[in-house]
């Protein structure tokens, strides 16, 4: 939780970044996403070079890869049980 991942479209190369957040700390900037949504249901698990369908604005899919975990709060020495 709380980690933040680089990532890039594979149609159009063009890169962004969100931040995978419990439910109550999502909010409508666009650079977080709760992890009860589908799409971040879908990335636990993933690594980096690993892809996903991703859906479109509007309708369809497209293809995502996940480019590099820019934050991770465990390997930052931030894990606090």
């Amino acid at each position: 939780m709380n980690s933040t991942v680089r990532f890039v479209i594979a149609s159009t190369q063009k890169e962004f970044e969100l931040t995978l957040v419990y439910p109550r700390d999502a909010d409508a900037s666009g650079t977080k996403i709760s992890i009860l949504t589908p799409v971040g249901s879908a990335l636990l698990g993933l690594s980096q070079g690993d892809e996903i369908e991703w859906p479109k604005q509007g309708e369809g899919l497209m293809t995502v890869m996940i480019k590099e975990v820019v934050y991770q709060p465990e390997r930052a020495g931030l894990l606090h049980r």
